[in-house]
């Protein structure tokens, strides 16, 4: 009875337990590649919107101030204006932004902003 009882129980071999290792390894190398390239594009994309962002903020800020010319405004003073909540830095190299450039268009009135950044 005891003898049959052994016979009879369930569990893994040292083949199956290898046979999924090896499955988990192949997996893993080829998903981790592929996560690394995700979080990459995230953080280009969340630059991409910083820029966007601080555009935008120049765009109002030019608008409001009625200026008729062109005009470099640094981050700081989009911030201590209101206009920014804080400073934004960049995801891809953790430096911060410098400041805007705005320049009117003399035909149409619309506005070309650029940004500038402490990237070296």
């Amino acid at each position: 009875m005891l003898m049959a009882l052994k016979r009879n129980q369930k569990g893994l071999t040292l083949i199956e337990l290898l046979a999924v290792l090896v499955i988990v390894g192949i997996i893993a190398a080829i998903a981790i590649p592929a996560i690394g390239g995700t979080i990459s594009k995230s953080k280009t994309r969340a630059d991409e919107a910083s820029v966007d962002l601080i555009k935008e903020a120049m765009l109002r800020y030019v608008i409001d101030e009625e200026t008729t010319g062109e005009k470099i405004v640094t981050i700081a003073e989009l911030v201590s204006a209101g206009y920014l909540n804080s400073t934004v830095v960049w995801q891809n190299t953790a430096t911060t932004f410098d400041s805007a450039k705005a320049v009117p268009h003399a035909t149409n009135g619309t506005w070309t902003i650029t940004v500038i950044d402490n990237t070296p």
